[in-house]
C-alpha cells in the first residue's frame, strides 16, 4: 500500500514538474515567500524585545532643583538620579508572545491561500490559452478545407452545374470562418501576454494531467482559510486569559541618589525601593468576556469553513467528471459525424442536397470537435488542480 502511495506521489511530482516550475516562477516574481519572510523576521524582533523587557524595563531620570529661603544667607542645590525597572514577574505579558507567534502562523496560512489562488488562476489561464489555440487550429484547418471546396465550386460554376448565388453564399461561409481565426487569435494572444506579465522568462507548459491520482481526503486536509479562522480564534481566546489575569501585579524596584548641599540636612542621601502594582480595573474581565465570545463564533465557523472546502472538491471533482463523461460519448459518435460529412460533401457536389444541409453537417462536426476540445481542457485543468492540492507542493 505504501508502495503504491510512493509511486502515485512520484508520477503526480513528474507530471507537475512544467507547471510546478512556472508557478514556482510566478510566485517568485509576485515576492509572497520574500514578503512572508521580512513578516517573520519583523515578527521574530517583536517577540525578543518583549521577553528582554520582562525583567529588564529601565527608566532613568535626573532632576535638579535650586532653593532660596529668607533665613539662609545663601540658596543650596538639590540634584536628584533615579534609575528603576518593573518586572513582569508573575509572565502578565508573555501573551503577547503567543499572540505574536499565532499572527506569524496565521500569515503563513495566509501566503497558502494566496498561492492557491494564484496557481488556480495560473493553471486555468493556461487552460484557455492552449484551449484557444486548438480551437484556432480546428478553424483554419476547416478553413483550408472549405477553401478547397470553394475551388471545386467554381470549377462547376463555369461547367454551368451550380448557380453563382450558391458559390457567392458558400464563399460568405468562408468570409465568416475568417472572422472566427482572427478572433481566436487575437484572444490567444492576449492571454499569452497576460501570463508573459506573471512568467516572462518560460514558455508556457501543457496541462498533462488527465487523471485524478489523490484521494477527497488529501484535497480537505489543505485549508488555508480554516487554518487563518483557527489562528484567529486561539489569538482571541488567549487575549481573553491575559485580560482575566490583568489583575496580577507588576514589580517596580528604583534605585535614588541626591546630591544636596543644603547646610541643615545630612546631605547626600541614597535610597532603595520596592513597590507592587496591583490593577482592580474590572472593565477587563468584562472585556475578556466579550473577547471570550467573539472566539466562540470564530470557532463556530470552522464548520462553515470545513463545508466550503468540500463544496470546491464536489466542483472540481464534479466538473472533471462530467468532462470525462461528455469525452466518452463525443469521441464515440466522432466518426460517425465526419463520415456523414464525408457522405454530404459528396452527394453535394453531385447536387444530391443543397447548401444548407451541406452547411448544417459541416457546422455539427465542427461543433462535436469544439466540444472534444473543450471538456478535454476542462478535465486537464480539474485533475490539475485537485492533484496539486492534494500533493500540496504549492503551498511550499
Amino acid at each position: 500500500m505504501l508502495k503504491k502511495i510512493a509511486i502515485v506521489s512520484l508520477l503526480s511530482l513528474v507530471a507537475h514538474a512544467d507547471i510546478l516550475d512556472y508557478f514556482q516562477e510566478a510566485n517568485h516574481n509576485l515576492q509572497y515567500d520574500k514578503t512572508y519572510s521580512l513578516y517573520k523576521q519583523s515578527n521574530q524582533l517583536s517577540q525578543s524585545a518583549i521577553k528582554s523587557t520582562q525583567y529588564a524595563n529601565f527608566n532613568a531620570e535626573v532632576g535638579y532643583a535650586r532653593t532660596n529661603a529668607h533665613l539662609l544667607n545663601h540658596g543650596f542645590n538639590s540634584t536628584n538620579f533615579v534609575v528603576s525597572d518593573t518586572m513582569d514577574v508573575f509572565g502578565k505579558n508573555s501573551y503577547k508572545i503567543e499572540t505574536l507567534q499565532l499572527d506569524l502562523q496565521s500569515q503563513k496560512a495566509s501566503m497558502a491561500l494566496q498561492k492557491e489562488q494564484l496557481f488556480i488562476s495560473l493553471v486555468t489561464m493556461i487552460a484557455m490559452y492552449h484551449r484557444t489555440l486548438e480551437q484556432e487550429n480546428l478553424y483554419q484547418t476547416l478553413f483550408n478545407e472549405q477553401e478547397n471546396m470553394y475551388r471545386k465550386l467554381q470549377i462547376l460554376e463555369k461547367n454551368g452545374d451550380i448557380t453563382k448565388l450558391d458559390v457567392s453564399r458558400f464563399n460568405n461561409t468562408l468570409t465568416t470562418l475568417q472572422s472566427k481565426i482572427v478572433t481566436l487569435e487575437n484572444q490567444a494572444t492576449k492571454m499569452q501576454k497576460q501570463l508573459k506579465l506573471y512568467v516572462p522568462n518560460q514558455s508556457i507548459p501543457q496541462l498533462q494531467e488527465h487523471e485524478i491520482l489523490y484521494k477527497k481526503h488529501t484535497f480537505l486536509k489543505h485549508n488555508p482559510r480554516q487554518n487563518i479562522n483557527e489562528f484567529n480564534a486561539q489569538k482571541q481566546n488567549i487575549e481573553a486569559q491575559a485580560l482575566k489575569k490583568s489583575y496580577l501585579p507588576t514589580v517596580t524596584t528604583s534605585l535614588a541618589y541626591q546630591q544636596l548641599d543644603d547646610p541643615t540636612s545630612y546631605g547626600n542621601n541614597y535610597a532603595f525601593s520596592v513597590a507592587v502594582n496591583i490593577p482592580l480595573n474590572q472593565g477587563d474581565k468584562k472585556e475578556a468576556e466579550a473577547l471570550k465570545v467573539k472566539a466562540l463564533t470564530q470557532q463556530s465557523r470552522a464548520i462553515e469553513y470545513k463545508i466550503q472546502r468540500e463544496d470546491e472538491y464536489l466542483q472540481h471533482y464534479q466538473a472533471y467528471s462530467n468532462a470525462q463523461k461528455q469525452l466518452d460519448v463525443l469521441n464515440n459518435a466522432l466518426e460517425s459525424y465526419k463520415e456523414s460529412q464525408k457522405i454530404v460533401k459528396s452527394a453535394y457536389l453531385q447536387r444530391y442536397v443543397d447548401f444548407n444541409t451541406y452547411i448544417q453537417v459541416v457546422r455539427e462536426l465542427l461543433g462535436t470537435k469544439e466540444q472534444i476540445i473543450h471538456f478535454s481542457y476542462q478535465r486537464d485543468l480539474e485533475a490539475t488542480i485537485i492533484n496539486a492540492i492534494g500533493l500540496g507542493k504549492i503551498y511550499e
